[in-house]
């Protein structure tokens, strides 16, 4: 070897500092290589992609459309645009490595990012047409993907969620989807509703916790003329009647008043209503969906929600996990809602590696809703170019949970039973504070309410605070 040549390593770092990426397959269809820009690409290590088949990668969904069947069926070079998970346009060139048999040995890919491209959209018109002819071999594939606005999931828990949506879309029962604020309840009732007999029909969605009570029914229900003072001399229709031969949504269910609950149960049951101020019935064809971040069995003890009107909306439940139980799809995520927001921006970001290791860690409270909001954030404010950690908000460095003291926290549940209707009840949420640090795991050990933990442990902070000023005056 001279002192100029090149050994293997000095190849790998040339191929993985390549800004396109360089990706082999073999004759068997399994992944040789792929360089370091897959992470960006996918939101995978090269380790989680080489040895893996491009059948399995295309059915778990990191790309479409199939591009090497028709090398090796045609053993020439294409050049076709691809759809990454994470939302990533690229244009990829494959070429077809003949052995001295005239067969193909293996197929090299070369893929470039053409998120922010435009103009290249006119080049790549007759490949698509090329495409086109092999697209109906993975049509069944792209229809269940696409309901997801191109995300992977890579979690069994959020994989077998989407199983449950697929299966319910194709039948008319009312669902009752389950989980934490910001995990997409409404993308899901959304999804349901796209991949039902109705996907022509009108996709009418209300939020009982953003209208006022005293609004709520008319709005749900309309009125007729002359309902009440101040009412339309028309009158109104209803979100539920302009929901006919569609599907209504009905969000935060669990804020919806006792009084319009009766009315919900016969819109349930018989698929009718009665306008406010109205004396007959009108009849609807409607799918209903209803979500709740809210735990119903508890409000129905606590006598704020119907038994009848839970059993009616629960018959078939869609539990949404939490970010954090399934940390598998936060990187993937992440890379999607960035690639999302610079293409709107017209601006090219990347996250640092120590950047992504403090996300993945992070407990994601606000779920998804949280993560695009803060993706839209970074690229706003952020200029081009790799996201540092120093670039993070303050929240992403606050110190990490206490360890769980089995015996501490055994002690004060036992105290929350025996002195749950005295003073001493904040006192207790406030030691389980010290010893869990999150208000979520507060209210699921004692079974109350997130924002009841965050109130008592906000007001505990603010009168230390005004007593350490009082003390210093």
């Amino acid at each position: 070897m001279t002192e100029n040549s090149l050994n293997i390593e000095d190849f790998k770092m040339i191929l993985d500092n390549s800004f396109d990426e360089i990706f082999v397959v073999n004759n068997k269809g399994i992944v040789t290589y792929v360089n370091e820009a897959c992470k960006k690409h996918y939101g995978l290590d090269p380790s989680e992609i080489i040895g893996r088949s491009i059948d399995h990668l295309l059915k778990e969904g990191y790309y479409s459309p199939a591009l090497a069947p028709i090398v090796f069926q045609e053993k020439k070079v294409v050049t076709v645009e691809q759809v990454t998970n994470t939302g990533i346009r690229l244009v990829v060139t494959a070429t077809p490595v003949i052995n001295k048999y005239g067969e193909v040995e293996f197929i090299v890919m070369n893929s470039r990012d053409i998120t922010q491209i435009e103009q290249l959209r006119q080049d790549l018109d007759k490949t698509k047409k090329l495409v086109k002819h092999y697209q109906n071999k993975v049509d069944e594939l792209s229809q269940q993907v696409s309901y997801f606005k191109g995300y992977s999931f890579r979690d069994e828990k959020m994989k077998s969620c989407l199983e449950i949506v697929q299966r319910v879309a194709l039948v008319s029962s009312t669902v009752l989807i389950l989980g934490e604020s910001g995990t997409g309840k409404n993308v899901l009732a959304m999804d349901i509703h796209k991949m039902s007999d109705r996907k022509e029909g009108p996709f009418i969605s209300i939020n009982a916790a953003t209208i006022p009570e005293n609004l709520l029914e008319s709005e749900l229900f309309g009125y007729c003329r002359g309902a009440f003072t101040g009412a339309d001399k028309y009158g109104k229709v209803g979100l539920a009647e302009l929901a006919h031969g569609g599907t209504l949504f009905l969000d935060e269910i669990g804020e919806l008043p006792l009084g319009i609950q009766s009315k919900l149960l016969e819109l349930i049951q018989e698929r009718r209503f009665i306008p406010v101020g109205g004396k007959e019935h009108k009849k609807i064809d409607i799918r209903i969906i209803a979500a709740t971040n809210r735990n119903l069995v508890q409000l129905i003890e606590e006598g704020k929600f119907r038994e009848d009107l839970y059993y009616r909306l629960s018959v078939i439940e869609v539990d949404t996990p939490s970010l954090r139980e399934r940390t598998e799809d936060i990187i993937p995520l992440l890379q999607f809602f960035l690639n999302k927001y610079d293409s709107i921006y017209k601006y090219s970001h990347k996250f640092d590696k120590k950047c992504l290791a403090i996300l993945k860690n992070y407990s994601w409270p606000g779920n998804i809703r949280e993560m695009e909001h803060l993706a839209e954030r970074l690229v706003v404010t952020i200029p081009e170019g790799s996201i540092l950690p120093e670039h993070l908000p303050s929240k992403f460095f606050k110190l990490p949970s206490i360890p769980l003291k089995t015996s501490i926290l055994n002690d004060e549940l036992l105290n929350w039973k025996n002195l749950k209707e005295t003073s001493d009840e904040e006192a207790i949420i406030i030691r389980l504070y010290d010893v869990l640090a999150s208000s979520y795991k507060v209210a699921s050990s004692l079974n109350i309410s997130q924002s009841k933990v965050t109130r008592i442990v906000r007001n505990y902070k603010q009168n230390n605070i005004a007593n350490k000023d009082s003390t210093n005056i």
